[in-house]
């Protein structure tokens, strides 16, 4: 389950970061979410191989965390008027989403573990939650 709603995430993701970056006044956020994007194509692409060793299916799984933070988004968004601080809420956002994701990767990498699973199965996980932990510092960095 845990890695279906990782999946989910990251697929959410492709659409929602297309959507922040073009919300973006400020060109490095816009930046940032462009090049996000494409890494959160890569990201899919090394999970999904990961649905057949533990058989499971890629299907959607909801996730009322990242659904919260779309309809916080909408809320803010509707009442900002100065794209400085619009910009800041979309920083925002990425930075939860990226929490959202680095804790969802922590909890199946503490289940790798305990499954012993091997390491081809561990490695796109470490690699997709240091890109996480990647994003969120660099988000935090364009935010201050």
């Amino acid at each position: 389950m845990e890695l279906r709603e990782l999946y989910h995430i990251e697929r959410e993701l492709e659409d929602l970061q297309a959507e922040l970056a073009e919300a973006a006044t400020d060109e490095e956020i816009e930046e940032f979410y462009m090049a996000h994007g494409e890494a959160t194509t890569e990201q899919i692409g090394r999970i999904e191989p990961l649905f057949e060793p533990v058989q499971a299916e890629p299907g959607p799984i909801e996730n009322s965390s990242l659904e919260g933070l779309r309809e916080r988004r909408e809320e803010l968004i509707e009442d900002v008027r100065d794209p400085n601080l619009g910009d800041l809420v979309e920083a925002e956002l990425g930075r939860a989403i990226e929490r959202l994701e680095i804790t969802k990767l922590e909890t199946l990498l503490t289940l790798a573990d305990r499954m012993d699973l091997p390491a081809e199965l561990v490695d796109p996980l470490e690699e997709t939650k240091a890109e996480a932990e990647n994003g969120l510092e660099e988000l935090t960095a364009l935010a201050a």
